[in-house]
């Protein structure tokens, strides 16, 4: 019989929460959050991601400390979620814990906020609600990216300032000390995850956490954060939104071009080439320059022009190539021509389809090449 993923909560100080998570092949990995809010000590915030992983290797948990009963009824409904996505991927797994939970009394209504166009969104739309803004190094920014983490939080900090919130800021391991070693996909797996992680984490003073939306309705897949899966990571104390299904990332774009915090500190970039804050190169920076110059609007975070030749030569997913097009389409309805960028970003989309097929052509052909060798040598 395989033991089950173990899990036991550190006692630690009140802004910091850890916990020694055991395989069931005996290796243990400890993971640490830390914020300058205090956090929750119980078992509950490390539901979600834990489930997810737990999921996806086929391992029963065990908590030793209790867990949020809501919380946990909505675990179970995720795992259903979960093995209708995934029917080939993911496991359904049991959970051993003892049921809990206590009301906190919390009443502020968090937003998670990166610095890009769906948070920015999220916290401009929201703001009469909105009570707090929540930054987090260890998802998008390494946790060992020191320098860039460093820019994008005095980013967030202005940001938060001019749109008159309070800034949580959370620093997390639960990505790279677990996440990428199981390994685990932090897009279609899970980023959601995550997201409650630190969500729970913060019950002592929120109530509700909004999580902006990555698709629109039309768009809606399988995808870590989903209006589906978000809600069920709730527990007795903490309810997750996951904010706007109606407009598509274009019309966001067209909403915070309009705001001058927006403007001055919209960071989209994951990439980060050559250090840079938007390396305005890569194929999430250059729909986003399309999206804002069918907008009419300027962000001074992304350089003044775009490198056509770079353009040309980005490296793009399959989907990229449907919001490329896109936005190509909005900034013709908008009357901006730029023939250049068209033909790079064109150039581009051609070589998406290719470049893989040549990837296979080339890895054949080396194993061909090898099997060669190998017969002359007998």
């Amino acid at each position: 019989m395989i033991s089950p993923m173990t899990v036991h909560v550190d006692d630690t100080g009140a802004d910091s929460i850890a916990a020694r998570i055991t395989t069931p092949s005996g290796v243990e990995v400890r993971v640490r959050t830390e914020s300058n809010y205090s956090l929750d000590h119980s078992s509950t915030p490390w539901l979600p991601p834990l489930l997810t992983a737990g999921m996806r290797k086929g391992w029963d948990l065990s908590f030793d400390g209790p867990v949020d009963s809501t919380a946990l009824r909505g675990a179970s409904e995720a795992q259903k979620i979960f093995l209708d996505w995934y029917p080939k991927r993911f496991r359904e797994v049991s959970m051993a814990a003892e049921p809990g939970g206590v009301a906190t009394g919390a009443t502020g209504v968090g937003c998670f906020f990166s610095g890009g166009v769906d948070s920015f969104y999220s916290a401009i739309m929201e703001s009469d609600r909105i009570t707090h803004l929540i930054f987090v190094h260890g998802f998008d920014i390494g946790i060992g990216d020191e320098s860039l983490a460093a820019r994008a939080l005095a980013g967030a900090r202005e940001s938060a300032a001019e749109l008159g919130k309070p800034l949580i800021e959370v620093k997390t391991t639960i990505r790279s000390a677990f996440a990428d070693r199981l390994p685990l996909d932090w897009g279609y797996d899970f980023h959601g995850a995550a997201l409650a992680h630190v969500g729970l984490a913060l019950s002592q003073h929120l109530s509700t956490v909004i999580i902006p939306s990555s698709n629109c309705r039309q768009e809606l897949a399988p995808w870590g954060s989903h209006p589906d899966l978000d809600p069920l990571w709730s527990s007795g104390s903490v309810a997750f939104e996951h904010h706007e299904l109606d407009l598509h990332r274009l019309g966001k774009i067209r909403r915070i071009g309009e705001n001058r915090t927006a403007m001055n500190h919209l960071r989209v970039c994951w990439e980060n080439l050559d250090g840079e804050f938007n390396c305005g190169r890569c194929a999430k920076c250059v729909r986003t320059q399309i999206g804002l110059a069918a907008a009419g609007a300027r962000c001074t975070t992304f350089p003044e022009t775009m490198d056509v030749r770079a353009v040309a030569r980005m490296h793009m997913r399959s989907r990229d190539r449907g919001y490329l097009r896109t936005s190509l389409a909005a900034m013709h309805d908008a009357g901006v021509t730029d023939t250049e960028l068209q033909r790079a970003v064109n150039t581009a989309i051609r070589r998406s389809h290719w470049t893989p097929a040549l990837f296979h052509v080339r890895r054949a052909g080396s194993y061909i090449g090898q099997v060669i060798r190998r017969s002359l040598r007998r």
